[in-house]
């Protein structure tokens, strides 16, 4: 066992958290990033003020096989057989909230950098909880750094954000 270390999480990975893009945006508006470790940090400082939830294991993806997808193109999107049916299942996944009903980030979407889509209600609930837990002067945890919060409310008034 290594003491000090997520099993979850892979060391020198980073995660860049990305506001989904609207219409018209070639480029995403905003960005905030993190090395594995901090990203520990920032998801225990989370879970504490009650911003995520425990939502199960994470999905599981679909199998491209399985829509009779044989290959991908230059840019990542699948070519083939239900090409079209596999992205859409594919989306559905990385928006899924998990096996729960209560309101949060599930925690499954900020461990992996797999692309999740975290969406703005979820983004709403955990700047909802983050706010009870806090005096209104009260400045940002450490682990947050000086951005996280101010993304999180844009996001919850995009369409979320995306976790690579």
């Amino acid at each position: 066992m290594i003491i000090g270390r997520r099993p979850d999480t892979v060391q020198g990975m980073r995660f860049q958290l990305e506001l989904r893009l609207s219409a018209g945006d070639g480029v995403s508006p905003a960005m905030v990033s993190f090395r594995s470790r901090r990203m520990n940090r920032v998801v225990a400082v989370m879970t504490d003020l009650n911003m995520t939830v425990d939502g199960g294991p994470a999905p599981k993806f679909p199998l491209w096989a399985v829509y009779g997808v044989s290959d991908f193109d230059s840019t990542g999107r699948p070519v083939g057989g239900r090409a079209q049916e596999y992205e859409s299942a594919l989306r559905r996944i990385l928006s899924a909230h998990g096996q729960t009903e209560d309101e949060g980030i599930p925690l499954h979407k900020l461990r992996t950098n797999l692309g999740w889509h975290v969406t703005a209600d979820e983004c709403r609930a955990a700047i909802k909880s983050y706010e009870a837990s806090r005096q209104p002067d009260e400045p940002a945890p450490n682990a947050f750094g000086s951005k996280l919060i101010g993304f999180l409310r844009a996001a919850m008034v995009r369409d979320g954000f995306e976790v690579h």
